[in-house]
């Protein structure tokens, strides 16, 4: 038979105080005398008591946990930000709710209703999806949220936490700039404010060293590895020497792709990829990329809606990019 669980009842009683002193003791409220404190802290921790979290969330109106949702939770940039807000949320006493979306807006819109009901105290999305559907949605909710890589809302309890993404783009492609290249083509992503901006940072550094844009350069894509796989033929015959791609993912499948077709990478084609995953360090060659501090994004996203819960003000983060040069990046080849 299992053991009954001890309350703030039956500690009352052994200590001979009342429950509120219990309560106030476990707290170490000062209004309670020091040797009260002592002795009901020991007794509890003689019997084993355990606090209620469902009577501690009635006492604060808290719940103690963080609604996230996520495009997908296979996404390693996705899982990098995760394990810095979970460890950020952990450290300060709460627990992550987590939904998927699976990059679907109205998955996104459901899974956000859905924490909602679950009375969280608080939301962070990863890398939204629902774009402008988001905006008669969020004035509605009433705790607050924190956008990761994403300002494209705004509004009263509405922050943002977010990597200068348009920079580190540019820095990607001033790189290259720099190694000769001129014939440059860019790999996008998915609908959204992270790819937009990456665009923006591509094409802004072009223009600043008075480079017309060949738009056939400009290649679709979703961020997945096949992109970059598809993009290599294409890139190649347009006589491109340098690709600038939406992410590592993007990269990798160029990479392995390039392995495969015998082009030897830098010397016939150099290639940067953007979030600086761990296993960009793995591929044959190393990749050159921009790391975004996808980690830091989390935690700082973390303390950011624990400064709100607090009643302080909250100020939008915004991390910087930096570039990180290996082996896939070099000279642009002779004419």
């Amino acid at each position: 038979m299992a053991a009954m669980r001890v309350s703030i009842k039956t500690l009352a009683e052994k200590a001979q105080v009342s429950p509120s002193t219990v309560s106030r003791a476990l707290r170490d409220d000062p209004r309670v005398r020091p040797e009260t404190r002592r002795r009901v802290q020991a007794l509890a921790k003689e019997l084993g008591y355990v606090p209620s979290q469902v009577a501690r969330s009635l006492v604060l109106r808290r719940t103690q946990t963080l609604g996230v949702v996520v495009t997908s939770v296979a996404d390693p940039y996705v899982a990098q930000v995760l394990a810095g807000l979970e460890e950020a949320a952990e450290a300060a006493g709460y627990t992550l709710l987590l939904v998927t979306s699976n990059a679907q807006a109205e998955r996104e819109l459901q899974a956000i209703e859905s924490l909602r009901q679950r009375q969280v105290d608080g939301l962070v999305l990863i890398s939204s999806r629902a774009g402008e559907l988001l905006d008669p949605l969020l004035p509605e909710l009433d705790v607050p949220v924190v956008l990761v890589n994403n300002r494209e809302h705004r509004g009263a309890h509405v922050h943002t936490v977010y990597s200068d993404t348009a920079a580190g783009a540019r820095l990607a492609t001033d790189h290259l700039l720099e190694l000769g290249h001129r014939r440059i083509a860019y790999v996008g992503g998915p609908p959204g404010y992270s790819a937009g901006e990456r665009r923006t940072g591509f094409l802004r550094a072009l223009q600043a060293a008075a480079i017309p844009v060949d738009h056939r350069l400009l290649l679709p894509g979703m961020g997945e590895p096949d992109d970059g796989r598809r993009a290599l033929s294409w890139v190649l015959d347009l006589g491109a020497t340098a690709v600038v791609c939406y992410n590592d993912l993007t990269a990798l499948g160029m990479l392995a792709a390039a392995a495969e077709a015998g082009v030897a990478i830098p010397e016939q084609l150099s290639v940067v990829g953007i979030d600086n995953l761990p296993f960009g360090t793995l591929s044959v060659p190393r990749l050159t990329t921009v790391d975004q501090e996808m980690a830091e994004l989390g935690r700082q996203a973390a303390q950011l809606l624990l400064a709100v819960l607090a009643g302080q003000e909250g100020q939008d983060v915004v991390l910087q990019s930096r570039l990180i040069v290996r082996e896939s990046t070099g000279p642009a080849p002779a004419p």
